[in-house]
């Protein structure tokens, strides 16, 4: 019918997300130097020169980010040469003064052939970063041929669970536009976004909740050529298509451990295939939800009993060992902290113990042992159906 009809739009004030889980960093090797800094929308791009003619792949990913989610905090750095150390991560979290949960790496400069070196490069820079209690997770894409596709190895022999490696990449959208002179785009700016959406226990494929397809993009990004809308048509960094491969084939570089986008029969949208880290299947940080809830119980705990650190400490006369009344007022701390996590449903549950029989007069060292029982995550539902006569 005629008449006035009105679309409410939403999003237009930017809202910030509370909380710092969601704080998540990018790094840009072999594009151009870009000084580290904060960016909390995608409207600051322009002035802040990142803009899709000069700085392609950069702009692409800080859109991805916020696409995939609006309102969280995004520290970025760009160089157009690295030595391979990986040192631009420990000098973006060292600006974002420790707050980063995750950083992406989409490094241009790096081979395929030298993708297992690059991981565990990586992994030393998260590790290193751990032992300072700022712990994050870690996603990396290199820049990857049709001829390494079939040559790829099995991440799940690198023994790095703080490394991610991402293989899909948009194949219809302002991704695949730009991917034509930008070869291994990625989709990594996505599978950020989607890893800062999540809360620490739950994965980046949740099909529930990360719908990889929301809107295109203008026209005007891409030279007025038309767009769908983005990660609905997939693929992988090599420009291949996903509808290209054979359902064993896809399965097989899903059991080599990368992460990539994919469909589900019956089901509107795209999603990620899992959330793997470079280790062994049984190892307990295979996923990055695994890293993340540990990641973050390492960091409150250490927000509470860093104040402690040379306090006093009561001991008891007639043992030498520790008095229970010091040791129940230090497990209580902890016990706050991860009382806080079950009722966010970040955890299942926990043991904080303190063994009183310390002798904290002899070398002035407290040990203390964390059990945290995590949230489980449903990758695979099996149903058994069959017809039958009664249902007795």
């Amino acid at each position: 019918m005629n008449g006035v009809k009105f679309v409410r739009e939403n999003g237009g004030l930017n809202r910030l997300l509370s909380g710092e889980d969601h704080i998540s960093g990018l790094v840009v090797i072999g594009e151009g130097a870009l000084e580290s800094q904060l960016i909390l929308s995608v409207e600051e791009l322009a002035e802040k020169g990142i803009t899709v003619e000069e700085m392609p792949v950069t702009f692409y990913q800080i859109n991805e980010f916020f696409r995939i989610n609006p309102g969280a905090k995004l520290y970025v750095k760009g160089v157009a040469t690295s030595d391979g150390t990986y040192s631009e991560v420990k000098q973006l979290q060292n600006f974002a003064e420790g707050k980063l949960r995750r950083v992406a790496v989409c490094d241009f400069k790096r081979a395929a052939s030298t993708l297992s070196a690059a991981v565990g490069t990586l992994n030393q820079v998260a590790k290193d970063l751990r032992t300072l209690n700022i712990p994050l997770s870690t996603f990396l894409s290199v820049k990857v041929t049709a001829q390494d596709m079939s040559a790829l190895p099995s991440l799940h022999t690198l023994n790095a669970e703080n490394v991610s490696v991402v293989l899909g990449q948009d194949m219809g959208g302002l991704g695949r536009f730009l991917s034509g002179a930008n070869p291994s785009l990625s989709a990594i700016g996505a599978v950020l976004g989607a890893s800062s959406k999540a809360k620490v226990h739950e994965s980046i494929a949740w099909v529930e909740k990360q719908n990889l397809v929301s809107a295109a993009y203008s026209k005007l990004l891409a030279n007025n050529n038309e767009l769908a809308r983005e990660m609905d048509v997939l693929g992988f960094c090599d420009g291949s298509l996903l509808s290209s491969y054979t359902p064993q084939q896809i399965q097989a570089m899903n059991d080599k451990g990368y992460i990539f986008g994919i469909k589900y029969a019956g089901q509107a949208g795209s999603y990620f295939n899992d959330s793997f880290t470079a280790t062994t299947k049984d190892d307990d940080f295979a996923y990055i939800e695994n890293n993340t809830t540990v990641d973050k119980a390492i960091r409150e705990i250490n927000r509470v009993l860093t104040p402690k650190i040379s306090s006093p400490v009561y001991i008891d006369p007639d043992t030498g060992f520790l008095e229970n009344s010091s040791v129940s007022a230090l497990e209580a701390l902890c016990d706050d902290v991860l009382d806080q996590m079950v009722r966010d449903g970040e955890i299942s549950g926990y043991k904080v113990y303190i063994n009183p029989a310390q002798q904290i007069l002899r070398d002035s060292k407290l040990e203390v042992v964390l059990k945290i029982v995590p949230v489980g995550t449903l990758r695979e539902i099996t149903v058994k159906i069959g017809l039958t006569l009664t249902t007795n």
